[in-house]
C-alpha cells in the first residue's frame, strides 16, 4: 500500500508517517538506543540516564514507542506496586540495528553542519 505522499505502491521514497513521526523525535531515538544497548530497563534508570527529559515526556515517548510496537512494557505485581520493565520488541530491535551505521556515520564527522554529534 502507498503512503499518504506517494502515488505508486513501489519505489516509495516517502516511509510511513505515522513511524517518523514518533521515531523522529529526539527523546524517542535516545529511548531506543538505550534499551538497545543495555536491554530490559525500569523507568527509573531511564530517566536517570536521560537527565534533559522530564518525567512526563518519558512517560509519553514510552508509550508512544509502545503503541508503534518498538518497545514492550511489562508489569509486575509485587506487594507494594508494580514493578515496570521496558524492553525492545523484535521489531525495535531491528530499528536499534538499523540505527548504529547512522551512529557511526555522525561519530565518523560525515554529518551536515550543525547536526548533533552521536554519543
Amino acid at each position: 500500500m502507498a503512503s499518504e505522499c506517494c502515488e505508486a505502491e513501489f519505489e516509495c521514497p516517502c516511509p510511513p508517517i505515522g513511524l517518523v513521526d514518533v521515531v523522529g523525535k529526539k527523546w524517542a531515538m535516545c529511548v531506543v538506543t538505550l534499551l538497545g544497548r543495555n536491554g530490559t530497563l525500569r523507568f527509573g534508570p531511564i530517566q536517570r540516564s536521560l537527565p534533559r527529559v522530564s518525567p512526563a515526556t518519558l512517560t509519553a515517548t514510552l508509550r508512544a514507542l509502545e503503541r508503534e510496537r518498538l518497545l514492550r512494557r511489562t508489569a509486575e505485581s509485587k506487594v507494594r506496586g508494580a514493578a515496570v520493565e521496558y524492553d525492545l520488541t523484535p521489531r525495535g530491535v531491528k530499528l536499534y540495528e538499523s540505527l548504529l551505521p547512522l551512529a557511526a556515520w555522525l561519530r565518523a564527522g560525515e554529518a551536515p553542519r550543525g547536526a548533533i554529534r552521536a554519543a
